[in-house]
């Protein structure tokens, strides 16, 4: 939170009155938390159940139409590979 905090108030200081969206980029610490933040407590979407307008197979398993499926988001988020850049 430390580095966050330096980050922000750096650019601050730096005569910026304004901090928009593409001052992100010269943020690391600070993007580095919205992703893990994000990772870890998903957007609301993710956590509605949906239901299977028709039929489709995924990974190898056959979802018929109108079945409800729920998204494990926390699993999700706990993949490696979804875990944001490196």
């Amino acid at each position: 939170m430390k580095q966050v905090q330096n980050e922000v108030r750096g650019l601050a200081g730096a005569g910026i009155l304004e901090i928009t969206e593409n001052d992100s980029e010269k943020m690391q610490y600070l993007r580095a938390v919205i992703i893990e933040t994000l990772r870890l407590h998903p957007p609301i979407p993710l956590l509605i159940p949906r239901e299977a307008s028709q039929d489709v197979k995924i990974n190898g398993y056959d979802i018929a139409a109108g079945t409800m499926v729920m998204i494990n988001a926390w699993a999700i988020g706990k993949r490696p590979r979804h875990m944001g850049p490196a």
